[in-house]
Parts: C-alpha cells; structure tokens; sequence
C-alpha cells in the first residue's frame, strides 16, 4: 500500500529545499554582484545614467546626490582595507560591507561628509556607491593608481563614448578635479575600454 504525501508535508518538503539552497543563492550573489544594492545606489545609478545620456562630456555629481559631502573618491577595483584607509585618510568602518570591493566588474565612487563628534567618538559618515563597469560606466584610473579624492566644488566626472561589445555600455568615465582640467580633458573623443583591475 502506497502512502501519498499530503498537502502540508509537500509545502514543508518544498520549504526545506528553498531554504537549503538560500544560502548558496546569497554565496552566489556575493561572489557575482557584491551583495543586494540599497535603495540610495540604485537611485543614484539611475541619476548618473540619466546624467550620461543628457551631458556631453562631464557630469557635477552635487545635483545627483541627496545626502551631504564634502569629497568623494574614485577606488578602484581590489583596494585594501589599508589601501582605502590611504585613500580617504582614516580607517572606514564598514569597509566590510562593501563586498563588490574584489570584483573586477566594479569600482567605487565614496563619498564623504564633514568628521562630528558623536556619542560614541568620532563619526565619519561615508556613502560608498558601486559602479558596474559593464553596464554603467568603465572606470578609469592614472597608472598605479588605486584611487584619490576631489573636493566637492570642483568635482567632475568627466566621460566619453568609447568602443564597446554589444550588451555593454560604451561610457568610459574619470573623476576629475576641474581647479586642474585643460581643455583636452573635456573633449569628447572617442577611448578604448580600459582593462579591468587585477
């Protein structure tokens, strides 16, 4: 005599075996995409598309941020704890939270607000936003450079259509200073993609 599973005990079965694969999912998106993107990045990689396809040449990032900050700072891919901490000049805290740190498919735009004092000590706030570089924008960085930062008023972003596989966005992007930008800076000429990070 066979004994047909009820309705419950197949929701059960079926409960263990989502929940089995869960964290192999989580594993997964980690290791592909850094982790779920907060509400803040995704509106501001909206922004920042937006700005892509309106612009020519360079975007004041100011206007595409509703949060505070005095610097922000190009990090590209692979930075150390070290590494950042040189970067932006202190120890970020939640520097393990950014988990698309390693990924060559991303680089960083952090962005950071004036010290204060809190009940706990000194509080740095830092807004790290990820950029993927294949479907938003191909960083590009100086040689030997794992990043740097530029004062609010004369940050720039400035950008350039470049040749790119089909499925892949075409924009090449570099943080500029525009205190120290000549002319050629803000052409938009045609780049080849860099390569990605080791």
């Amino acid at each position: 005599m066979s004994i047909k599973p009820t309705a419950s005990f197949l929701k059960a079965a079926g409960l263990l075996a989502f929940l089995s694969l869960t964290p192999f999912s989580i594993y997964i998106m980690y290791n592909r995409t850094g982790g779920p993107e907060s509400q803040k990045e995704m509106a501001f990689q909206k922004n920042l598309r937006y700005a892509f396809m309106a612009e020519p040449t360079s975007i004041d990032l100011a206007p595409l941020t509703a949060w505070p900050w005095v610097k922000v700072c190009a990090v590209d891919t692979g930075a150390s704890r070290e590494e950042l901490k040189q970067i932006i000049g202190f120890d970020y805290k939640d520097y393990d939270e950014m988990h698309w740190l390693p990924l060559k498919t991303h680089w960083s735009l952090v962005f950071i607000d004036y010290e204060r004092e809190a009940s706990w000590g000194t509080a740095h706030p830092v807004t790290p936003m990820r950029i993927p570089r294949a479907t938003l924008a191909n960083g590009k960085f100086p040689d030997g450079v794992k990043g740097f930062c530029v004062p609010r008023e004369t940050a720039r972003l400035v950008f350039a259509r470049g040749l790119a596989p089909v499925g892949t966005t075409p924009i090449v992007a570099e943080l500029k200073d525009i205190s120290a930008m000549t002319p050629t800076d803000s052409e938009n000429k045609p780049l080849t993609q860099p390569s990605p990070a080791n």
